[in-house]
């Protein structure tokens, strides 16, 4: 067991060094891809294009939506009173679940929990 431990710890911190540096290295060309991105847009708006065809690939502006929400009892007051059950994804939080769950007992009806034993190693001090 004790060498199965240590093996782990060193294997689990060679995974951590590299996810350090790979996630370095991809920052760095992230900022460039911005860099790079912030330069066509201004292309395109001095140019007033909306596309550029050239030999080495296409660029395009393109919207991009996200929807988030600022008061949810507003938000659900409103989908309430007007049926918009669309907007809403059909997933539960898997905190309130497992709360419910140690209240109760049981999980409420209509859902399925999986729980899976894992092995977590932690350094020693």
């Amino acid at each position: 067991m004790e060498e199965i431990v240590e093996k782990y710890i060193m294997v689990r911190d060679k995974v951590s060094e590299l996810d350090r540096a790979h996630k370095q290295k991809t920052e760095k060309l992230k900022e460039i891809l911005k860099k790079l991105e912030a330069a066509l847009l201004v292309q395109f708006s001095e140019l007033g294009m909306e596309s550029v065809r050239t030999k080495n690939g296409t660029a395009y502006k393109q919207v991009r939506t996200s929807a988030t929400v600022a008061d949810w009892e507003q938000a659900l007051d409103y989908i309430r009173d007007n049926e918009l059950w669309n907007m809403l994804e059909r997933r539960v939080s898997k905190q309130a679940v497992e709360e419910f769950k140690d209240e109760h007992g049981d999980i409420p009806p209509g859902i399925n929990i999986r729980e899976e034993i894992v092995v977590n190693v932690r350094r020693s001090a």
